[in-house]
């Protein structure tokens, strides 16, 4: 039963890799700029800065001869948990306040003739969710602090066909870091209460992957523009991840747990691990349409669709795991989801703009994924930002509230729970316990400095 117990709480812990609480639905990050944020990230046919290769680059070609953006986006997340009735009506939780640098950017090249050139920075997919007081949070034995960031490089080319027409091409080069904690449990005392033995750390980097972007732009005239912007899905992968875990156990129980520890080792006093698993990251569709209703006012629309069903399941692999019992499969089932962005751009005066934008977003993530680790559900995106221009530069700041609608994971009056987990006693236990109301809040800040010439 120990082994059983541990294997769940070391497997248990890659899932984290999917995790995330603030950006586009899932664990996706959307912003990355202040422009975009400002307007709803609904830039696709009208993106004019170093975030195109991002967005959409086939922007390329109608853009400046020369064009540096850089861009900050601390995005400052909060989720508050409430157990549901049954078992224990009391028992609630709530993240620490944190802040999360999120960076963009780039810089576009643009000369007379038919090609132009551009290398974008971004952040897509991300999160971090630390709650409080970890040594009594109820989802400790899932998780009580995680931080994930994802990296995109994105070189890239566009082709002007004619004065109508661009398309462009990009290399999307990324790179991914996780650190994770967790605590594991066991019944100890007259009331068998469940108390913290194993503390679970892992840390890890995956590999470089390169997958293609691509983008198409179209205006036909000085009013109208349309937008088609696509990234190839991504399968992260991890080797040699480190793992380490930490007897905690109260006197009673340490040697116990030692002895327990040693056997799923199969060496005496070992205490680290190598983990590797693959992470799915979903393709990512946009099509836009952006019309100038009057000389100072342009309004786009984008419909932006996620492959989230690539995110299947997490299949994690230890070593050493001399009993084979470590090794196992958690299921995800995400689904594919399309997103709804409206973004409004005003020529307030000569020298300053005004920014506006709204997001509807439905949560690709099953009630029976969800919990500590990612309590994800449909979210609206209000959005404001103001610019600045002087010669050629230009200084954007923006802001976007995302509201997360209340959610829980209960189903028939229990936790949700996927087919292949009812029969393992352990999980039960777990998402009985996490099963409840999960509500979280995000503001997002959004700095630009940009030269444009």
């Amino acid at each position: 039963m120990r082994c059983l117990i541990l294997r769940i709480a070391l497997a248990g812990c890659l899932g984290l890799a999917g995790a995330g609480p603030v950006g586009a639905g899932g664990f996706s990050i959307y912003e990355a700029s202040a422009r975009a944020t400002g307007m709803g990230c609904a830039v696709t046919a009208s993106v004019d800065d170093g975030s195109a290769p991002f967005y959409n680059v086939a922007a390329l070609g109608f853009m400046a001869p020369t064009v540096i953006d850089a861009n900050l986006m601390p995005v400052m997340p909060r989720m508050r948990f409430r157990r549901a009735t049954p078992p224990v009506p009391a028992a609630t939780g709530e993240t620490v306040t944190q802040s999360f640098p999120i960076p963009g950017g780039g810089a576009v090249f643009n000369p007379a003739g038919k090609l132009a050139y551009g290398l974008g920075v971004c952040a897509p997919f991300g999160l971090g969710v630390e709650w409080r007081d970890p040594q009594t949070w109820t989802g400790r034995f899932t998780s009580y602090d995680v931080d994930l960031a994802t990296i995109y490089v994105i070189p890239a080319v566009c082709y002007r066909i004619s004065d109508q027409l661009a398309v462009g091409l990009g290399a999307d080069i990324a790179w991914q870091q996780i650190e994770l904690s967790r605590f594991k449990g066991l019944a100890f005392g007259g009331n068998n209460e469940l108390v913290n033995v194993v503390d679970v750390r892992l840390q890890g980097s995956s590999k470089l992957n390169v997958t293609p972007s691509a983008g198409v732009m179209y205006r036909p005239n000085g009013r109208w523009s349309l937008g088609l912007m696509y990234h190839h899905h991504k399968t992260m992968r991890y080797k040699n991840q480190d793992g380490e875990l930490t007897n905690i156990a109260p006197d009673a129980l340490i040697a116990a747990v030692d002895q327990t520890l040693d056997e799923l080792a199969g060496t005496p006093g070992r205490r680290t691990y190598r983990l590797a698993t693959e992470l799915d990251l979903p393709h990512i569709l946009s099509l836009g349409a952006a019309c100038r209703v009057h000389p100072r006012l342009l309004i786009e629309v984008d419909a932006v669709h996620f492959g989230w069903s690539k995110f299947a399941e997490l299949d994690l692999r230890f070593s050493p795991d001399p009993t084979g019992s470590l090794s196992t499969v958690i299921p995800e089932h995400y689904e594919d989801r399309w997103q709804w962005r409206l973004g409004l751009d005003f020529d307030l005066a000569p020298r300053w703009k005004l920014l506006a934008g709204y997001a509807r977003d439905r949560t690709p993530q099953p009630g029976a994924s969800m919990g500590p680790l990612l309590p994800d559900s449909d979210r609206h995106d209000w959005s404001g930002g103001v610019q600045y221009r002087r010669g050629p530069w230009r200084l954007t700041a923006s802001y976007m509230l995302v509201h997360n609608e209340e959610r829980n994971n209960l189903e028939n009056g229990g936790p949700a729970i996927f087919a292949g987990e009812r029969d393992d006693p352990q999980s039960v236990i777990l998402k009985t316990m996490e099963a409840g109301t999960y509500s979280s809040l995000a503001h997002i800040l959004a700095f630009g400095v940009g030269y444009h010439y």
